[in-house]
């Protein structure tokens, strides 16, 4: 009863779940199909793990965690979002309303993810005969999970319904929204409990779970949001004092399939397996959205040239392992794309007609992709690899967040030994008496591409450190080599306070609801 189980077997017939009920917007309104119930299905040790890890499984969810939430990053500077999705287009251009798709398409997973939390928490107390430390851990990862998930609605939408036991036991679904500050209040009353239950690791067979260091990390980043910067500091510092949450010791270890198994940075991530692709439903869609179309990606979030320009000249390694460029190639990347005439230009001259695997300007929109999604398996098929896990939360995050919480409470230069933690490891020389214009770079380049720069600049509006009007009052602009000669991908916007820090809650939900749920303000 003590052994512990692999996480990746019952994700497995969890992700068979999924891709069954996958295309159901209204996954908590089905009738029971199986022998199984919610009541009956908690009997024992193997029960509770099977159950923790179909929490786990919502976050591989395309139209959740998977892709949708990466869309709103595509409002910062960073990236310009291309594709067929006029929505996920509309996001980008702050032209977003209720009816659009993308809004409600995200909400019944995220409630998925909740909802699944909840059961848990109801049940694994009730389970007679288990491992103590089973029963920890597990209530642990149930209260991080719904953390996590009304975290991420709060940050989206604002104000949304908060459903908990008491909801489930009495049947009381269809509820007003809470205000902001009470659904942060919940998420730090989930988090500090899942401190005291997780364990701050795991053996290799339970790899992908979160521990004592993710709810630190989360919980610093939480209080970031809530301008709590002592409280940030205190939990963050827990991070980045404890070696079991160090720094992986280079940068692309945390992007590398074969180094990311072993990294000690990762503190809450979407653990991808190739052994858990179904036909047509990849276990995550991340690398796919970001890939080449040509390299058999979707190819929709292409990184500016506003973005590239941010490097320093001497940061190489990152940049490089965050952005592919005209001419590059990777690593058992085997599709072959013809150069036509609008490729054949400075180092494809003379080589129209010819096949190659490299990167070519028909292949994006501006010239860039985003290297750290894209992996491509070694047995020479060129099919995306899956097995690239998905970072949703690194200690250098965690680190970068204690430099910013320093700087901002006792002033320039406080900050330094996080920030320059992060420095030296990409090569660079440390900073000296680095200040806030400092932090907000490194954040920039260090965490480009992982779905933090807009939920970044929108806290620092808010707190008056920055003026958002100058991110997004200028235009998104494509790489100066031609055929792109650096054209308007996105021209300027105009954000307007407080409409656009928050989506509109979608129609859809408001119209289920009966008119419980209301519309956000200006929407």
């Amino acid at each position: 009863m003590n052994k512990k189980i692999n996480l990746l077997f019952y994700i497995t017939t969890f992700m068979v779940l999924a891709f069954i009920t996958g295309c159901n917007k209204h996954p908590l309104e089905q009738s029971p199909t199986g022998v199984y119930t919610t009541g009956n299905f908690w009997r024992n040790q193997a029960d509770v793990i099977a159950g923790v890890n179909g929490i786990y499984n919502e976050l591989f969810t395309e139209d959740w965690v998977g892709h949708n939430l990466y869309i709103f990053d595509d409002q910062a500077d960073d990236i310009s979002v291309e594709g067929d999705h006029p929505d996920f287009k509309a996001i980008g251009r702050f032209n977003i309303n209720s009816t659009h798709q993308v809004l409600y398409t995200m909400w019944p997973f995220a409630y998925e993810q909740i909802g699944r939390a909840n059961n848990a928490l109801i049940y694994i107390p009730k389970v007679p005969v288990i491992d103590e430390a089973i029963r920890s851990r597990s209530l642990g990862e149930a209260y991080f999970l719904r953390a996590h998930a009304y975290f991420e609605l709060s940050k989206i939408y604002g104000e949304v319904p908060i459903v908990l036991e008491a909801n489930v036991l009495s049947g009381t679904y269809n509820v007003a929204k809470s205000t902001v500050d009470l659904v942060r209040a919940q998420v730090e009353s989930d988090l500090l409990k899942a401190v005291d239950l997780l364990p701050e690791t795991y053996a290799p067979e339970d790899q992908g779970r979160v521990s004592k260091g993710a709810a630190w990390g989360m919980l610093c980043k939480l209080y970031m949001f809530e301008n709590n910067l002592a409280k940030a500091l205190q939990y963050g510092s827990k991070v980045v004092s404890d070696a079991n949450y160090a720094l992986s010791p280079n940068y692309t270890d945390n992007f590398t399939v074969s180094q990311q198994t072993t990294s000690t940075e990762m503190l809450f991530g979407i653990w991808n397996k190739n052994s858990l692709v179904i036909t047509n439903a990849p276990s995550a869609a991340t690398s796919y959205y970001f890939s080449p179309r040509a390299w058999q990606g979707w190819g929709f979030h292409h990184p500016t040239q506003n973005f590239a320009e941010a490097f320093e000249p001497n940061d190489t390694l990152r940049k490089r392992a965050t952005l592919i460029s005209i001419g590059d190639s990777l690593p058992n990347q085997t599709n072959t794309v013809t150069i036509g005439a609008g490729d054949a230009y400075q180092m494809f001259a003379g080589m129209q007609g010819q096949s190659t695997g490299r990167l070519l300007p028909s292949m994006t929109t501006t010239g860039y992709t985003i290297r750290k999604y894209t992996s491509y398996l070694p047995d020479g098929s060129g099919g995306i690899n899956v097995d690239l896990k998905q970072p949703l939360l690194r200690s250098a995050d965690v680190y970068l967040l204690v430099a910013e919480a320093k700087i901002r409470l006792n002033g320039a230069g406080s900050g330094d030994v996080e920030l320059n933690a992060v420095r030296t490891r990409a090569g660079l020389k440390p900073l000296v008496n680095a200040g806030i214009l400092q932090l907000i770079h490194e954040r920039r380049v260090e965490l480009g591409g992982e779905n933090v720069r807009w939920q970044d600049v929108l806290r620092w509006d808010k707190a008056g450190i920055i003026n958002l009007d100058t991110i997004v009052g200028k235009p998104k602009t494509a790489s100066p080599l031609a055929p792109y000669n650096g054209a308007v991908t996105i021209p300027a916007r105009t954000f307007i306070r407080p409409k656009h820090y928050y989506m509109p809650i979608p129609q859809q939900v408001i119209d289920e609801s009966k008119g419980v749920i209301k519309q956000n303000p200006n929407y």
